[in-house]
């Protein structure tokens, strides 16, 4: 099993029928009242695409599409033409603020009086996401606070706003950091990342975002961590730490997406009907959740 990262046909899914879909079972009891159990949080979309192709040209590439797709077996990029964008007010990066991380992963969030239902984007289109920091774009790019994009997943991930390498380690109950700079000028109740510390309990620092506690000195600068490492064996190796971006920074984006998707059938079952008419039984392609 494999995903073709190629779309479904446009000009046959646009006359595809389908949406959300939800998985809730429902007793009704002896006195008539209903329970009701609810076995996804998330919904799964279903699509049925059997009257979008009509011309020759369309049922080829239909055809050449299932085959290639091997009907069930592989998945790949359905257009859900009632659903496949999110604008800055409701697409977000990870949580839609900053956890001191690197990478955030897409949402698309469906908000009305009643609550907030968020999306998992894992298929973003290329070239169309635009991201911001507050109410600032970000830069895709590889300098300091611009980001990437991984169009397999919906990862974002930051470039540092600034780092700045260890001259120490002290694992403790509180664990200190010496850097020779503050990267971002970062204060307590903030988050440092670390990364390149060695030891058998290094795992403890490396990928971490960590509350700082307190920071001291004019450099090189103190960091009292909150992340306790007492006992543990953490050496200096070759750490660092970095800033990305914090809680106080509200991160949303713009984007296209598209939908993982497979068949969820082993045969196509076509009829020519008479020249130039042609029909055709059941054809669902379901959501592949990633």
């Amino acid at each position: 099993m494999a995903f073709l990262d190629i779309r479904f046909p446009d000009n046959i899914s646009y006359g595809g029928i389908g949406g959300p879909t939800f998985s809730t079972d429902v007793v009704v009891i002896n006195s008539g009242f209903e329970q009701r159990n609810v076995n996804w949080a998330a919904s799964r979309h279903s699509y049925d695409v059997s009257h979008a192709a009509r011309t020759q040209a369309e049922i080829e590439e239909l055809i050449a599409f299932f085959k290639i797709a091997q009907g069930r077996a592989n998945s790949f990029r359905y257009k859900d033409e009632l659903d496949y964008s999110a604008t800055v007010s409701n697409g977000l990066l990870g949580t839609g603020v900053g956890t001191g991380l690197p990478t955030y992963q897409l949402y698309k969030k469906y908000t009305n009086a009643a609550g907030t239902n968020t999306r998992k984007i894992t298929r973003p289109v290329s070239g169309t996401l635009s991201a911001l920091r507050g109410a600032s774009p970000i830069t895709i790019g590889a300098g300091a606070g611009n980001i990437s994009i991984d169009n397999s997943t919906g990862i974002v991930t930051f470039v540092a706003d600034a780092s700045s390498a260890a001259s120490a380690v002290t694992p403790g109950a509180t664990t200190t950091v010496v850097l020779s700079t503050n990267p971002g000028t970062l204060v307590a109740g903030k988050k440092l990342y670390l990364s390149g510390f060695t030891g058998a309990d290094a795992a403890l620092l490396n990928g971490i975002a960590h509350t700082i506690n307190s920071v001291s000195g004019t450099g090189p600068y103190t960091f009292v961590l909150a992340t306790n490492t007492s006992g543990k064996t953490i050496t200096l190796g070759s750490g660092n730490g970095y800033k990305y971006p914090q809680a106080s920074d509200v991160l949303t984006a713009a984007f296209e997406f598209d939908v993982p998707a497979r068949f969820d059938i082993d045969q196509l079952k076509g009829t020519h009907i008479a020249p130039g008419i042609y029909g055709w039984d059941s054809i669902p392609i379901v959501e592949v959740r990633e």
